[in-house]
Formats: structure tokens, C-alpha cells, sequence
């Protein structure tokens, strides 16, 4: 009797690959990561061979023959994949998929995404969020970052410089009375918000002004750019935000600038995953450099 060979175990194997993980993997197939692993080892034990590294957790760091075998694998089984599956069909000739962080996605490029509907409706736009380092194996076809390193060595371009302004809500600012005739020391003597993603921003808007970084280090502080920014418009403080991230609040008046000045903070950079290049990808890195350099 011939054993058929374990081709769903081969998938969920290049699932893990494609996604860096066995939690993420088990997230994408809807198991749990025990089934996920079960399913690798099953295919460890055909092959009688290792495939990944057992030291590394739920990392997804493949053994010298682990590498051998997706690379063999990887590419054909994918396109057994595009014929059988509904969303390897026409459609996704005209869909791209963007891998970004969620507060790159939410204060910046979902609200930029009209117009980009607007002027190419037949390219759609499927935007996932990730924090942290990409996985360049991932079946992504652009990659958005503020830290190029997290692009893991793709190459990649500048769309966006990052600027940063003083804001808080608007009954906050009025509360200040003439304290803004005092230059920039008002700041050490109200409340400062700060986030522990971005620690680096009250520190580059005191060196901006000629301040000591502890004369206004935050006085209360919060995990994310997105729980500071409704701390701001809940009037618990000054907040130091980038600019592109509050337009739309400080256009509606939810958020007040209350300084004119800004500080350049960093930048924002694009890569397009491995073997990902199209016309349509060209399409959108274009549309990105131009609504980013405004």
C-alpha cells in the first residue's frame, strides 16, 4: 500500500515560513498553534529530518535543510494554490496588499486612501497591520515602516518625512492663559504626555529649543501614539505628535496646535516584498512618494 505524501503538512510547513511564526501561522489557518506544530513535526518525521530550530520558541527559523526545502517547495506549491483557490483568480491581479503599522494605517494612510480610489478604482487596496520587523518572506506586496531596519534589508525609498508639533485639545490650550509668553519654559510647569513607543520625541523637541530633556520629560505617559493622542483631546495635557497623524483633528478642532513650531523627527520609507513587483504595485509607490512628499 503507498503512503500518500503529507502535502497538507507541506502547506501548513511554507505557512510558517511565509508568515515567521507558529502563533502567526495558526492565526492565518485558524488552529491553534499545537495543531501547527503537530502538523510540522508529521513532516519532520517523513522526512527524518529537522526543519526548524527548536531553540527559537514560536520563531519560524528554518535548519540548513529546512531552507533547502521550502526553497524547492515554496514557489510550486504556491501556484497549485493560485489555480485552485478563488483568490488566486483574476481578482488579485488588481488588488495589492500593504503590510504597515497600525498607527501608520490609521492616522495616515487609511484617510489617504480616497483618493487613491478615486484616481486608479480599479486597483484595490488590502491594508494589514504589523508592528516591529517585517517578514520579508511574507506574501506582501509593499511594506510601510518608520524604522527602514524593520524592512529587514529590502531595499527601500523614503515617501515621507515625519514632522512633529506641540498640541493639545482646545479647552487645554485656553486654560494656558499667558503662560506662552514665557518662550518654552511654560512646558515644564503643565501636564506632558508622552508615549512609550515614540520616547524619543519630548527628548528632540527640548534639544529643538535649547532645553535640558528631564526639564520636560513626560509627567504621564502612554503605550502607543493612539491612546496619546486621545489623552490630548481628553485635555490631559501637551502632547508631541507627528504632524500628519493630527491634521485631520486639528482641522476639525478636536486638537489645537498650540506652538507653531515643528521638529523633524524621522522618516517613513516603503519596500516592495520579494518577487512583488507589478505594474500596479509602481502604481501605488508613486501615488505613495506623492501624497507623502506634500
Amino acid at each position: 500500500m503507498t503512503v500518500r505524501p503529507p502535502l497538507h503538512a507541506l502547506y501548513v510547513f511554507c505557512v510558517v515560513v511565509r508568515e515567521g511564526g507558529f502563533r502567526q501561522a495558526a492565526q492565518v489557518l485558524h488552529q491553534t498553534p499545537g495543531a501547527v506544530s503537530r502538523q510540522v513535526q508529521a513532516l519532520e518525521e517523513r522526512l527524518k529530518q529537522v526543519l526548524f530550530e527548536r531553540s527559537t520558541g514560536n520563531s519560524a527559523t528554518l535548519t540548513v535543510v529546512g531552507r533547502q526545502l521550502h526553497d524547492k517547495v515554496a514557489e510550486q506549491l504556491a501556484g497549485i494554490i493560485d489555480v485552485l483557490e478563488p483568490s488566486g483568480g483574476p481578482a488579485s491581479q488588481h488588488s495589492i496588499l500593504v503590510d504597515t503599522s497600525v498607527t501608520l494605517a490609521m492616522h495616515w494612510l487609511i484617510p489617504q486612501l480616497p483618493d487613491f480610489r478615486q484616481r486608479y478604482p480599479h486597483i484595490q487596496v488590502d491594508v494589514r497591520t504589523v508592528d516591529g520587523d517585517i517578514n520579508p518572506s511574507a506574501p506582501v506586496d509593499v511594506f510601510l515602516r518608520r524604522d527602514a531596519a524593520e524592512l529587514r534589508g529590502l531595499p527601500s525609498q523614503t515617501f515621507m518625512h515625519e514632522r512633529c508639533v506641540l498640541v493639545s485639545s482646545p479647552a487645554f490650550a485656553s486654560s494656558l492663559g499667558t503662560l506662552q509668553a514665557d518662550g518654552m519654559h511654560w512646558l515644564a510647569r503643565v501636564p506632558r504626555i508622552g508615549m512609550r513607543s515614540r520616547p524619543d520625541l519630548w527628548p528632540g523637541w527640548s534639544q529643538a529649543h535649547g532645553m535640558a530633556a528631564r526639564t520636560l520629560a513626560p509627567t504621564i505617559e502612554f503605550d502607543n501614539t493612539i491612546l496619546a493622542i486621545q489623552a490630548a483631546m481628553q485635555g490631559l495635557g501637551v502632547l508631541v505628535v507627528p504632524e500628519a497623524f493630527v491634521a485631520a483633528m486639528v482641522k476639525g478642532v478636536a486638537l489645537q496646535r498650540i506652538h507653531p513650531a515643528c521638529i523633524e523627527s524621522g522618516t517613513y520609507s516603503f519596500a516592495v516584498g520579494r518577487q512583488r513587483a507589478s505594474p500596479r504595485v509602481d502604481t501605488f509607490t508613486q501615488w505613495l512618494k506623492e501624497r507623502g512628499m506634500r
